[in-house]
């Protein structure tokens, strides 16, 4: 029962607090740009308690922990679908200037990108970053690594024209293509040559996931304690890093090469988080469960950002299409799409929930 506990809690935690600094990012943008905020909700449905604060934005805590919204005068709903009754209203959305309009948007996903940045940096302040060189100090007897022709010495400079700059690179790159061929670019008695490699397929036992893995040991690393300049250019590698990752994988999903167990939704990430929040808990893990918030404040920004309708993506290309004419698309053909939009993404999320369920009862443990 206290494992239950402790996931629902972990997941409710991280939830609310990146939910929560999105759309504090909206706030805070649209405050600047003279933009009235009716209502800032942490959860959704009913009203539990609230308050209303100087400028006169009700704050309130909803009966549904799932998320959260703002809503600025201009807006019909939550969605953020236009009200062309209120374009010329003053203090609403659609009655600010573009560039405005867009500064607003587009301050949601960046504030979870200085989340996630800042957290990375404040641990590689801290407890430090590791640091690996991309080396072969070892392989694994048999492995891929070993078959394909690498020995120990070489140095890793580029997969499938990624430069490599950091084992821990190399290990993110390996681990999205099992069983899929490689072109490495090696570096070995200071001549670079190519070598094609193709992953061994790894299962984890539980879940039935897969991942890939060369066989290759790097002993070289450690842990250093960065300097706050190159903590933040460090963090912000890691961003970058982690949305190519999250690019490359929607690229696979697209393309129907999605690895087994890689996409999840809403119960995967419960349990994602749960089991961190436990670890955090029982072993003092707090490092892991932080960095598991950074790359989920990073992956809702990142996603954010897609030109889909009903996210900010959308609505920052309904921007880009207006610059371009001259004028704003017409508040019907918005909504419509909108109202597209967002029965797509419901749709996606019961989709993945109901594989997330799926996957979950037929766990091996």
């Amino acid at each position: 029962m206290l494992d239950v506990v402790i996931y629902i809690t972990g997941f409710l935690f991280v939830l609310t607090l990146i939910v929560f600094v999105h759309e504090w990012g909206h706030f805070w943008a649209a405050r600047r740009s003279g933009v009235y905020v009716e209502v800032f909700s942490v959860g959704f449905g009913k009203e539990v308690f609230g308050w209303h604060d100087r400028y006169g934005t009700r704050w309130r805590f909803s009966a549904i922990p799932l998320g959260g919204y703002v809503r600025m005068r201009g807006d019909k709903d939550p969605s953020g679908i236009p009200d062309p009754e209120q374009s010329h209203e003053e203090g609403s959305f659609m009655g600010a200037s573009l560039g405005q309009r867009a500064f607003i948007v587009a301050m949601g996903p960046i504030a979870n990108f200085i989340l996630g940045i800042a957290i990375f940096a404040v641990i590689f302040m801290t407890i430090g970053k590791p640091i690996a060189p991309p080396v072969v100090d070892d392989l694994v007897e048999g492995g891929a690594a070993e078959q394909a022709g690498f020995i120990p010495g070489d140095r890793i400079i580029s997969i499938n024209a990624y430069r490599i700059t950091d084992f821990n690179d190399l290990r993110m790159l390996v681990a999205e293509n099992p069983g899929r061929e490689l072109s490495v670019v090696i570096r070995r008695d200071g001549r670079e040559m190519d070598i094609m490699v193709t992953p061994s397929v790894i299962t984890q036992e539980c879940s039935g996931a897969q991942y890939g893995q060369l066989g290759v040991i790097n002993t070289s690393g450690e842990i250093a304690t960065l300097g706050l300049g190159q903590s933040i250019v460090a963090a912000g590698k890691e961003s970058y890093l982690l949305s190519m990752a999250m690019l490359r994988g929607l690229g696979r999903l697209v393309t129907g090469q999605a690895n087994k167990g890689e996409m999840g939704g809403p119960v995967k990430i419960a349990e994602i988080t749960g089991a961190a929040a436990k670890q955090a808990v029982e072993e003092r893990q707090l490092v892991r469960f932080f960095l598991l918030i950074a790359a989920l404040s990073i992956n809702l920004g990142f996603i954010n950002l897609l030109p889909v309708p009903a996210l900010d993506g959308g609505h920052l290309t309904f921007f880009g299409l207006e610059a371009m004419m001259r004028r704003p698309l017409t508040p019907a053909l918005q909504e419509w799409v909108m109202r597209i939009g967002i029965a797509f993404l419901l749709s996606l999320i019961l989709l993945v929930t109901v594989f997330d369920i799926f996957s979950w009862v037929t766990s091996s443990c």
